[in-house]
């Protein structure tokens, strides 16, 4: 799209999109996409089970050292009733982040090595046999296994449904996830609050960005016009209207980012702008948008990651496989 930006004279600062937003789509000063909804991991958290446990609510300001993994999971533990009866099973947190094979991220640790960002998303190596990466695996099943303050896959389709989200039952205290979890909380039976993803290992890194770009295909017979649509879609009054109509898609407008603050009804503004603004600075884009053949390399974590996930395996015994078959489905 370079080459139509230049000739409309586009310039992201006149649509409010930042530049580090525009970025992400740049590979050697080629723009390929123009973002135009924004979303970023946050936690929400189910206020009503924190009252119950009489803990205090968690910050929404990155800033705040206090707020680490380990408190999450203190915090979790107070909140986390297993039953026979399921319906009195609650659990403190459903920690997911990110895709799978991006986690380790959040822990500190380099699953793809670096010149797969520049390198049209193709790594040259991958570590996930490491022992980093096996460690932060660790860390992340132990909310399910060691800890069990977090629920496991079974459990939440029972009470949400094959791809349903269990925060909305009720019975977790806290969700860490996409921003997309925010859609609908205005019909919510219970309160909710959002809050900082705590800090886990990577001081640079605490958030998955999911900047959706809107792209041209290159054998398009109108890309002029399609350049103008896509103009439109950016411009301030239609990523307001999108807010409203889509029930809180986030936009990347940053002017009318100040409609989607003020968009969820019970929670406080200055709180989702701080965990937005926090979640942009600790940020790295979802690897869904930047590694090749990532649909194939998703559903092999998905399959292969399952017996981890029902206590049936180890890291250990599944991290070797996975390594080789990513290995091979980036040769494809």
């Amino acid at each position: 799209m370079t080459d139509l930006i230049k000739e409309a004279g586009f310039k992201a600062a006149d649509y409010n999109i930042p530049d580090n937003l525009m970025n992400i789509y740049k590979v050697k000063d080629r723009t390929y996409g123009i973002p135009v909804n924004m979303y970023v991991t946050l936690m929400l958290y189910n206020k009503d089970m924190f009252d119950e446990a009489k803990i205090p609510y968690p910050p929404s300001d990155y800033e705040d050292k206090s707020w680490t993994f380990d408190k999450m999971v203190a915090d979790a533990k107070k909140m986390t009733i297993v039953s026979d009866d399921i319906a009195k099973t609650q659990y403190g947190v459903d920690f997911t982040w990110s895709e799978r094979d991006m986690r380790p991220l959040y822990f500190g640790a380099e699953p793809y090595s670096e010149d797969t960002w520049t390198n049209g998303g193709v790594p040259s190596a991958t570590h996930f046999d490491s022992p980093e990466v096996m460690a932060a695996y660790n860390k992340q099943f132990g909310l399910i296994l060691k800890d069990k303050v977090a629920p496991t896959t079974e459990w939440s389709k029972s009470v949400a449904g094959q791809n349903g989200d269990p925060f909305v039952s009720g019975k977790i205290g806290m969700y860490v996830g996409g921003s997309w979890g925010l859609a609908g909380s205005n019909d919510f039976p219970f309160k909710i609050g959002v809050a900082a993803v705590p800090s886990g290992g990577n001081d640079k890194v605490r958030s998955t960005l999911f900047v959706d770009p809107l792209l041209i295909l290159k054998d398009s017979k109108h890309p002029k016009e399609a350049f103008e649509w896509i103009k439109y879609l950016v411009t301030t009054d239609v990523q307001e209207k999108s807010i409203e109509l889509s029930g809180g898609n986030p936009p990347v407008n940053s002017v009318a980012a100040e409609a989607y603050y003020k968009h969820f009804q019970g929670i406080d503004p200055e709180d989702i702008r701080k965990v937005y603004e926090g979640g942009v600075k600790y940020g790295f884009e979802s690897y869904n948008h930047l590694i090749t053949n990532y649909s194939q390399i998703n559903d092999m974590f998905i399959n292969e990651m399952q017996p981890i996930e029902n206590g049936t395996k180890t890291v250990e015994e599944v991290m070797p496989t996975i390594q080789k078959k990513v290995t091979e489905i980036i040769k494809r």
